[in-house]
């Protein structure tokens, strides 16, 4: 009877033992199955440190890009060694030092206890707005992270184990698909090189359970998501209506993140604008003739002119080859109607908007002001939107950081020290 009992708990026990195993598998098989859904419906992807850039200790060569990686006091030929993005599309706006970290960015420390060098002083930094969070390692990759090799072989100060690492991050907004040309519509499954959104309506029989919004393959991810119970809180929502269609088309929306520069408008009369149609044949309801619309966008942040070595101050009219807002105070008798603020013509549009009337609403706006002036220049304001990189300051005084020189020889006011800096 011993035995019987002692046999009947050590059955139980493995019964009990054999359930938990396959309420955990349960588990994980559900989550995996979300994760899956998840990727696939809202398209969540992130970008790999590695895939992005890398480094080269023999020139820039075919590198986009570059900053160069240089110590002064090193022998072992760090004067050809550069950090580079592999694409066009992707200007992080690395900067480094050899002195110290750069103020106003956010900086990591490159060091090499090893090398006598003066290796404790060097930094490689980004702009404060980049998605980019680096660690540094001179002791293998940092594990849970991307990490690429910063190799010199002439050093013979221990640099065959030292790395530069990230956190996976969202793809960098200079590789953002264009508008239109890089989306499409799917009504019959993804389409080959593209990434997609799933667009459905459980309730709609009509084969909504094949459409699709897509991008190309090889632009960032836009972070569209879509739902068809109400708006996504947190984002972007453009309605997609129907009224025409009978099955509750009245509470479905395309979202974007909020600061996507994107601003999509819905039409279910035909096109207004630059517009994509979203047509599903099989369905009865009007939907030949809905489209989604946006204005044409080209140009991303990633391509943003760099600071300040991309614009340049004028004060003889629009120079060639660059884009400009104008500077202007028609109370200034001083010849203030041919003065520019402008940027490279080959990059993207920062942006700028220029007010001699008080800040603009809605934007990220610097004052402009010189006290020495007795025309109106308390009231005059460069503005850039609310999620641009660039902080400007303005100074009457001096330069203070890495500055501009707005000046005007014809004013008399003390315009020449006046400078714009970020």
């Amino acid at each position: 009877a011993v035995v019987s009992t002692q046999s009947g708990h050590y059955g139980r026990g493995i019964a009990y033992t054999l359930l938990r195993h396959i309420v955990r598998l349960h588990l994980l098989m559900k989550v995996i199955a979300l994760t899956l859904f998840l990727v696939a419906a809202f398209g969540w992807t992130q970008a790999r440190f590695q895939d992005d850039f890398e480094w080269r200790f023999a020139g820039p060569g075919n590198g986009k890009h570059c900053v160069q990686i240089l110590e002064p006091a090193d022998p072992h030929t760090w004067n050809d060694n550069y950090f580079c993005s592999k694409h066009e599309s992707i200007n992080a706006g690395f900067r480094w030092s050899y002195a110290g970290p750069i103020r106003n960015m956010r900086c990591t420390q490159v060091i090499e206890p090893s090398d006598p060098h003066t290796w404790r002083d060097n930094y490689i930094c980004v702009p404060h707005s980049s998605p980019l969070h680096l660690r540094w390692s001179y002791a293998g990759p940092i594990g849970g992270m991307d990490c690429i090799r910063w190799y010199e072989g002439a050093d013979p100060h221990t640099w065959a184990d030292n790395y530069l690492c990230a956190q996976h991050y969202s793809h960098f907004p200079g590789s953002l698909p264009s508008w239109p040309s890089d989306f499409r519509w799917s009504f019959a499954g993804v389409p080959g090189g593209y990434d997609c959104v799933q667009i459905r309506e459980p309730a709609d029989p009509h084969t909504w359970n094949d459409n699709y919004f897509c991008w190309r393959k090889n632009k960032g991810n836009p972070g569209l998501r879509w739902s068809y119970a109400g708006r996504i809180g947190g984002m972007k929502c453009t309605q997609i209506i129907e009224p025409s269609d009978p099955h509750t088309w009245r509470d479905n929306y395309l979202c974007v993140p909020p600061n996507s520069p994107y601003n999509f408008r819905w039409s279910y009369a035909g096109p207004r604008g630059r517009c994509i149609r979203w047509y599903e044949g099989a369905d009865p309801h009007t939907w030949a003739d809905n489209y989604l619309c946006a204005q044409h966008y080209s140009h991303f942040p990633g391509s943003l002119p760099s600071w300040p070595s991309d614009f340049r101050w004028s004060f003889a009219g629009v120079p060639g080859g660059y884009d400009c807002v104008q500077i202007r105070e028609p109370a200034d008798p001083h010849t203030w109607n041919d003065n520019y603020f402008c940027w490279r013509k080959n990059k993207g549009n920062p942006g700028l908007r220029w007010s001699y009337a008080g800040r603009i609403g809605g934007m990220k706006c610097t004052q402009i002001i010189e006290p020495s002036d007795p025309h109106t220049w308390r009231d005059n304001y460069l503005c850039v939107p609310p999620n641009s990189p660039y902080n400007f300051r303005w100074s009457y005084a001096g330069p203070r950081g890495t500055c501009i020189r707005w000046y005007e020889g014809a004013d008399p006011h003390t315009w020449a020290d006046n400078y714009l800096c970020a």
